[in-house]
């Protein structure tokens, strides 16, 4: 079972000037910045953009989770919990 290739996750800063966009699979489909994001040093903005693409990947993988689980189908073990997204949410004060 897999999710539609349109459908994309994404994670976002709290004043949203940094918001990370994955794909079904986890690939990359962007990061758009705001003109707030500009003002970090390069390496603050990369590691939030890092930070944020993580999240939106393992939303991702809570998204497959769900749908194999409600087809009752086989689970990959290594799929994110709803709790791993909760923790990995908590974990990002920005």
């Amino acid at each position: 079972m897999t999710l539609p290739v349109t459908e994309v996750f994404e994670a976002a800063s709290r004043d949203e000037s940094i918001i990370a966009v994955v794909g079904c699979r986890g690939e990359s489909r962007g990061v758009r910045l705001g003109p707030e994001a500009m003002e970090l040093s390069d390496g603050e903005l990369a590691i939030r953009i890092v930070e944020l693409t993580t999240l939106a990947h393992l939303r991702a993988q809570l998204a497959l989770r769900r749908k194999l689980e409600a087809a009752h189908a086989c689970v990959d073990p290594g799929l994110a919990t709803g709790e791993q997204v909760r923790a990995f949410e908590d974990l990002i004060d920005f």
